[in-house]
């Protein structure tokens, strides 16, 4: 879906967020107006708003069963809903059902009235729920491991694998035919020289042989279809949960990270068309060995026995199999996290003279996968070799046993043929379980690395209800404050420290004293181990992160850009603001410099991570983004660092003096030029607040304290 924003139906997305919210889902308005397209690429201007509604409502909500309903017909259990009218000209929100068929509704503002049931007919109700289903992993769901998702998933295209199901069944049904095609032409077509029948019964099975090719082609398209659309809710899923960690809980090695998150597809394909297929298989063994009895009597003892014993020979190797196989899948996620932080690490690799390094890293991962590969794929064909071998073994204990039951007349020699087929069809799925526990093993490692990915603490606790206030002031207040990396001791230990809306304030300190981990906190990126953050007198920890994100905009140290174009990394995460508008902030940061210097402009290609731009480009392109962002609440790491000091003045004085008077800004420094625009000064020592005042009175005490300090 684009990101581009509709802009024309300001109402309708107030009405939504406000219908989200009396369900239990904050939910800003902002959020239901960033759709101008559906799925089908249709724009969402030219639909009507009952299906602008709709669309806007499942981008939100994709598992959402949205329905239309006449108001005649609406129920206590639809509200609340949506009432639009005939010609979309006016939508409201309905809360209840009054007597004799009126509503009682609210307008865009929140004015509640009454909508009379004569006035209700000329519209529909839309009823727009919200199931745990619907909500997406980063909306607060309640907690699911990843193997609850998956069930999820497959049960919502479980009628397609039912049918798949019963494809297989008729497939393998349809097989007996060429075992009795075999029996009949031996028994009566040969002896008698009856061709007619011959012909008979041979087009009677090619019509049969041509059938089940259909039905697999169409029991293989069937699944493929389940398991695209399974791929792309949970990819979407596993993904969204990947964005919704904390910042403070994420993993440290984001290369390993990223290959546990992938490894969702290994799990996919067991659960679908191989697996299903195989277990599909496994109950017609019987089936298959029933038939032998009513053709042979005892010679069905043989693959009776045979059976169990292919399984038991499979299941022999599950222990090894498993280990191997858990080895294999840890050293390949190590390997492939190495590949990643090589690569995006290469400036400083190649800086260092590291290569030799990493390269003996990559080889002994390499031996080492290797090795446990080697092992695994050993013991697999070992077992599929010996699935083989007693399938071979049972072949010939089967036609022995024939022989014996042909010389007492009990079986005919086209019985004894047809017995034989149907005894290797029976076999051939115990072949497959070798294959089958190491795709078993690789799904259960996957799945363990998806629920410990599932269960890291995300920006939403799924215990709060969420709220969205109807504004910010940007006031922050930090009560009781301490932060640690991991079991590290404390890096920000603050018991009280506040900002008001509207200050301007500079954050000064040593290296490692925590100014960065302080605005972070403030932010929201990171949250306290103890104590609270209140933005607005509110808990951030009970704030919709989209609240959040709207109204404090936060400035790393390393502006970090994607790949695309200069225009989508400067509106990333913003409801698209116009080319007039982005300008303007070019502007006042100076970036329009960069702009005027190529000859695509706004639609210079920016590569991964923002190569090929300067340090300071890449701030000026992070600042730009605040400055449209508009935040109530602006949070600077380090914001010109890179930049040299006539830019550095520049953006200072266009920053400082063209935001608004109430907005806050918090900037941390280790520059002088930002000092003069500052009017408070924060200073931190290992994470504590050492001085905090005026700038004027905290860089006296600064300069009292520095004279002091060279005098001894």
């Amino acid at each position: 879906m684009s990101d581009e924003t509709s802009r024309d139906d300001p109402t309708l997305a107030l009405l939504l967020s406000r219908l989200a919210a009396l369900q239990g889902q904050a939910v800003p308005a902002h959020r239901f107006s960033m759709l101008a397209k559906t799925d089908d690429g249709i724009e969402l201007a030219a639909l009507g708003r009952v299906e602008r509604a709709r669309e806007c409502w499942q981008a939100r909500f994709p598992h959402s069963e949205c329905r239309e309903l006449s108001p005649a017909h609406a129920v206590r259990g639809d509200m609340p809903a949506l009432w639009v009218s005939a010609d979309g000209s006016n939508a409201l929100l309905v809360r209840g059902l009054l007597g004799g068929g009126a509503f009682a509704v609210e307008d865009a503002s929140g004015a509640a009235m009454t909508l009379t049931a004569e006035a209700a007919r000329d519209g529909v109700i839309l009823h727009l729920p919200i199931t745990v289903a619907s909500i997406p992993s980063e909306s607060g769901a309640p907690a699911r491991t990843a193997a609850e998702w998956f069930a999820f998933a497959i049960r919502r295209h479980r009628r397609v694998f039912f049918e798949a199901v019963f494809a297989t069944a008729v497939v393998s049904i349809i097989g007996l035919m060429a075992a009795l095609y075999s029996m009949q032409v031996y028994d009566r077509v040969v002896p008698t020289k009856g061709y007619s029948t011959l012909w008979v019964l041979t087009i009677g099975v090619l019509i049969a042989i041509a059938l089940e090719l259909i039905l697999k082609q169409v029991r293989a398209l069937m699944v493929d279809r389940a398991c695209k659309l399974i791929d792309q809710e949970l990819s979407a899923i596993f993904f969204g949960k990947a964005l919704d960690i904390r910042l403070d809980a994420r993993p440290r090695t984001v290369g390993t990270f990223a290959s546990q998150i992938r490894h969702f597809e290994s799990v996919r394909n067991f659960m679908t068309s191989s697996t299903l297929f195989i277990l599909a298989d496994v109950p017609f063994a019987l089936l298959f060995v029933a038939v032998i009895a009513m053709l042979a009597g005892p010679v069905s003892l043989v693959p009776l026995l045979m059976v169990p014993i292919a399984v038991l020979a499979g299941m022999a190797f599950r222990k090894p199999i498993e280990r191997h196989t858990a080895e294999h899948m840890g050293e390949s996620n190590r390997k492939n996290g190495l590949l990643i932080e090589a690569v995006d690490g290469i400036e400083s690799v190649k800086s260092a003279g590291g290569e030799w390094k990493m390269l003996d890293h990559w080889r002994a991962l390499t031996a080492t996968i290797a090795q446990s590969e080697l092992r695994m794929r050993t013991l697999t064909a070992f077992s599929t070799n010996l699935a083989q071998t007693i399938q071979q073994v049972s072949y010939v204990l089967l036609i022995a046993a024939g022989a014996y039951a042909i010389a007492s007349g009990s079986l005919t020699m086209g019985g004894l043929i047809a017995c034989s087929i149907v005894s290797g069809r029976a076999l051939a799925p115990m072949a497959q379980i070798p294959g089958l526990i190491v795709q078993w093993k690789h799904a259960k490692v996957a799945l363990k690395s998806l629920d410990a990915i599932m269960a890291m603490p995300g920006d939403r606790d799924p215990e709060i209800r969420l709220v969205v206030p109807q504004s910010c002031s940007g006031q922050v207040r930090l009560d009781q404050v301490k932060f640690a990396y991991g079991r590290d001791r404390a890096v920000i230990d603050v018991p009280e420290l506040s900002v008001r809306g509207g200050e301007r304030i500079a954050v000064l300190g040593a290296v490692g004293s925590g100014k960065s981990t302080l605005i972070k906190l403030m932010s929201g990126l990171f949250k306290p181990g103890q104590g609270t953050v209140f933005l607005d007198g509110v808990d951030m920890s009970h704030l919709a992160p989209e609240f959040v994100r709207e109204h404090i905009g936060y400035l790393p140290q390393d502006v970090r850009l994607f790949n695309g174009t200069l225009r989508d990394n400067l509106t990333l995460g913003l409801p698209s603001p116009n080319d007039g508008q982005i300008l303007k902030a070019c502007q006042a940061t100076g970036l329009d410099r960069v702009i005027q210097g190529h000859p695509k402009g706004l639609e210079l290609e920016i590569t991964e991570g923002g190569r090929g731009l300067s340090g300071g480009q890449r701030q000026l392109v992070g600042l730009t983004r605040l400055l449209l962002m508009q935040p109530r609440l602006m949070l600077l790491d380090e914001p010109t660092a890179s930049m040299d000091g006539a830019l550095e003045a520049t953006v200072m004085k266009h920053l400082f003096g063209g935001i608004p008077a109430e907005s806050t800004i918090v900037a941390v420094t280790h520059k002088p030029a930002l000092l003069p625009f500052v009017s408070r000064l924060i200073v931190l020592d290992r994470g504590k607040v050492a001085l905090d005042g005026p700038r004027d009175q905290v860089l006296a005490r600064l300069q009292k304290a520095n004279a002091a300090e060279a005098a001894v």
